[in-house]
């Protein structure tokens, strides 16, 4: 078994099909630096899963609009935050802000779950394919964005598929003891920051634009609104900051039948099972992402595929 890419949904489908000892094809020269990233989950199927214990813990989230802090959200203050974050109007998270349950991973996650599995760095799957290092006969997995796989396929994708990017700053409080878990989301469409996590005492700060320069002020002004303390006791060095950009941070999610319409095209005739957020090209969760494991595997055994 061959799967593409060593993200998340690649490094948990090489535990799902283990007993098959899959060989997972990298075209970095080391794991994605998207692992450097808090891990937190809506269910324990990911713990379940891997056998790697989570931490369960409850998480409290309100809004923040025009300086009010907001506990119970609107359809108008959705629109405005999705359209903020995706420029289109669709349902997100901002709308629930009821107390959630979340499980929490351990800092050495991506350590321990990517720990004895093949995984070959440096791999052009382009080159794999045309190089025929596979063939129709071999199941695949792939977690290649749907665009990229339609490239490799030579197929005419009849969909626009969008992203959109993000910028990241984290960073530790150290001078107070710190353990909380809550979000607060920011719809106003004027301030590039458009949410503000706690998880333990890590501080993650979100931006729909690049906040350059002012990025220091904007957290610095929210944390203390947020937390009710002082600026002075919040102190950012190098060992307890870090910043970050994603080019593919936001996932426009297309409702064409478009991309449905080429996956099930590319199992039928190379037997590729995408999977994963980007790989199917929509707005899910990892939790997801074991549910739709089982699926690839029954569809495999029902196609007689035992290796």
């Amino acid at each position: 078994m061959i799967i593409i890419g060593a993200g998340m949904s690649g490094l948990l489908a090489g535990q799902f099909f283990r007993s098959h000892d899959p060989i997972i094809i990298e075209k970095q020269d080391s794991l994605p630096n998207n692992h450097k990233a808090l891990l937190r989950f809506r269910s324990d199927a990911v713990s379940q899963l891997t056998g790697i214990s989570f931490k369960k813990v409850q998480v409290d989230k309100m809004m923040n609009y025009r300086e009010e802090h907001i506990t119970q959200s609107n359809l108008f203050l959705n629109n405005l935050y999705s359209q903020k974050v995706t420029g289109s109007i669709r349902s997100r998270s901002a709308l629930k802000l009821e107390r959630a349950e979340r499980y929490i991973a351990p800092e050495d996650f991506i350590q321990r779950v990517s720990s004895g599995l093949d995984i070959s760095y440096s791999e052009d799957a382009r080159a794999v394919y045309l190089n025929q290092i596979v063939d129709s006969s071999e199941a695949i997995i792939s977690t290649m964005p749907v665009h990229k796989l339609a490239e490799v396929l030579n197929y005419e994708l009849k969909a626009k598929l969008e992203t959109r990017p993000i910028w990241t700053v984290k960073f530790d409080i150290e001078e107070i003891e710190c353990d909380v878990y809550q979000t607060v989301y920011y719809p106003n469409p004027s301030i590039p920051l458009y949410r503000l996590s706690i998880t333990g005492n890590t501080v993650i700060a979100e931006f729909c634009e690049d906040p350059n320069v002012t990025w220091r002020d904007d957290v610095l002004m929210n944390i203390s609104h947020f937390l009710e303390i002082d600026f002075g006791i919040i102190y950012f060095t190098d060992s307890n900051y870090r910043d970050g950009y994603q080019k593919y941070g936001k996932l426009i999610e297309e409702n064409s039948d478009a991309v449905k319409e080429f996956l099930g095209w590319a199992t039928r005739n190379y037997n590729i099972y995408s999977l994963g957020r980007w790989g199917t090209h929509r707005q899910i969760l990892m939790d997801d992402v074991v549910h739709d494991l089982k699926v690839i595997n029954r569809m495999i055994e029902s196609n007689g595929y035992k290796r």
